[in-house]
């Protein structure tokens, strides 16, 4: 879209005036959400597990039980406390989610946050925790992964929609001439906030996310079994759990290397695909020795590591993202 009679020009978003200060804006609240809501959904799995006596094995320190001491169980704070603790990093996670929400004009987001809240309490809290049936990965995917980086790129992008950006008439996200009639193309390419290098850099950080619980759920099955916390690496056994482990990161090694070829970033291919290999080798052994505390650092590395290389892909390739002002 563009002024009528005039010719359409098309220059990358960081080029407006004042468009860098929002986008940090932005990118700072939503990993506000992020930061907070992970606190939150901690601290509420330590006293809920700790209340309902999961974690009565892990009261003494780390080094007698060979497993991260946890505060509710321990007795070192009370439980009400350790609930004040998680109500107010939830509150903290709210206000910047609300931010989001105004800055972007995306007021159903506020909705989005109340089903991350609504999952993060009833993971290991409630009657029926789902964590405690075997869902915990599927939600940690969809949550962690998903709707975070997504929910992240879609607040970025409405918040360029058309307003607050000098000399911008609309936000183009596929091009000049692309119809905004409701096509899977469209979406694909992002016609409508989300893009195909967005929906694949979310399903890696699901993926993430899942090998990382993955991980700490081989380490407390044998425990999670005695307590009937039937967690999916109970269900699978162990022998089935690394083997669901070594195709998560197989998966995620495949799709993160088709997201460097995407962005045209060759040089981050090559680092990629020889670092994400041998963290990945380095984390299945640690697992297959049961050198928990090991393949967890992996897990959590692999992550930032892949974070890292993408960005600097993404800027180095310049690729502007993708995103287009049409003037």
């Amino acid at each position: 879209m563009h002024r009528p009679g005039s010719v359409p020009s098309a220059i990358p978003w960081y080029a407006i005036d004042g468009a860098m200060p929002r986008f940090l804006g932005v990118s700072l609240l939503c990993m506000g959400v992020a930061l907070f809501l992970q606190i939150a959904v901690n601290f509420a799995n330590d006293y809920s597990d700790g209340v309902r006596g999961t974690d009565a094995h892990r009261g003494a320190s780390e080094t007698r039980t060979g497993k991260p001491q946890r505060i509710t169980a321990s007795g070192l704070v009370a439980p009400k406390h350790v609930l004040a603790a998680a109500g107010i990093a939830a509150l903290s996670a709210c206000l910047c989610g609300l931010g989001v929400a105004i800055v972007s004009r995306q007021y159903w987001l506020i909705a989005v946050g109340a089903l991350c809240l609504i999952a993060g309490w009833f993971y290991t809290g409630g009657r029926h925790p789902y964590g405690y049936a075997g869902f915990g990965e599927l939600f940690v995917f969809v949550f962690f992964g998903l709707v975070a980086t997504l929910g992240t790129e879609f607040a970025i992008c409405q918040t360029f929609n058309g307003f607050g950006v000098p000399g911008a008439m609309a936000f183009e996200f596929a091009g000049p001439t692309e119809s905004r009639v409701w096509s899977l193309n469209g979406f694909w390419r992002g016609l409508y906030g989300i893009d195909a290098i967005g929906i694949l850099a979310a399903v890696c950080a699901g993926l993430n996310a899942v090998m990382i619980l993955m991980v700490n759920n081989l380490r407390d099955i044998d425990d999670d079994r005695v307590h009937g916390k039937r967690t999916l690496a109970v269900r699978l056994g162990r022998k089935g759990s690394r083997n669901a482990l070594v195709v998560c990161c197989s998966m995620n090694w495949l799709i993160a290397t088709a997201l460097m070829l995407m962005v045209g970033f060759g040089g981050g291919l090559v680092v990629w695909a020889g670092v994400a290999a041998l963290m990945q080798t380095m984390l299945v052994k640690a697992v297959s020795r049961r050198d928990f505390r090991s393949a967890l650092g992996l897990a959590g590395k692999q992550c930032l590591v892949f974070a890292a290389i993408f960005a600097i892909g993404v800027f180095a390739a310049g690729s502007g993202f993708g995103i287009v002002f049409i003037q």
